[in-house]
């Protein structure tokens, strides 16, 4: 794993649920890069799932209604533009288990590449013995490191803070 690349794309999920095997899918992604140390693009693109009703614990958590994706593009538009865009760049996410999960099983079903380069900035702060954190959640580990994540549980947020936080570990894994 090689945390000091020169360019990474940082990537955060909204999903309807928690397993693309039974049924839940993508309702968001958002994208930040990092390149030369520095947080450039970023962006968030939502996606109409087939089942169009976003669940009402979703829309809690998240804050994205049905109405907000009604007229928004389907997965088998949004991924393939967006797998060609991540290129052979390394990913970053929080708790990448879950987006990569999803990523991987959508892009299989589409018969393009999976994603195998990837960060996790969860299991970065596990092996981080200078994180002195009360847990490994984004939200708790943005506060420890003083990262404003203001509009948590959207993608094009998190994955600022996620971005932010990513160089954060990586400069005191440098020293």
């Amino acid at each position: 794993m090689n945390f000091f690349k020169d360019e990474y794309i940082v990537v955060d999920l909204e999903t309807t649920g928690l397993s693309p095997e039974k049924g839940s899918e993508i309702i968001e992604i958002g994208v930040t890069e990092i390149k030369s140390g520095e947080i450039k693009l970023n962006y968030s693109r939502l996606i109409k799932p087939k089942k169009i009703e976003i669940p009402d614990e979703i829309t809690r958590i998240t804050n994205i209604t049905t109405d907000m994706v009604l007229n928004e593009p389907e997965i088998e538009v949004v991924l393939p533009k967006f797998r060609n865009y991540i290129g052979n760049r390394t990913i970053i996410a929080h708790n990448a288990k879950f987006d990569i999960k999803f990523l991987n099983y959508y892009l299989i079903n589409m018969s393009l590449e999976p994603i195998s380069d990837y960060i996790c900035t969860l299991e970065m702060l596990k092996l981080n013995k200078l994180y002195k954190g009360k847990n490994k959640k984004l939200a708790t580990a943005c506060e420890y490191y003083g990262i404003n994540n203001k509009s948590a549980h959207r993608a094009d947020s998190d994955t600022l803070a996620t971005a932010e936080l990513f160089l954060k570990i990586r400069e005191e894994i440098r020293r």
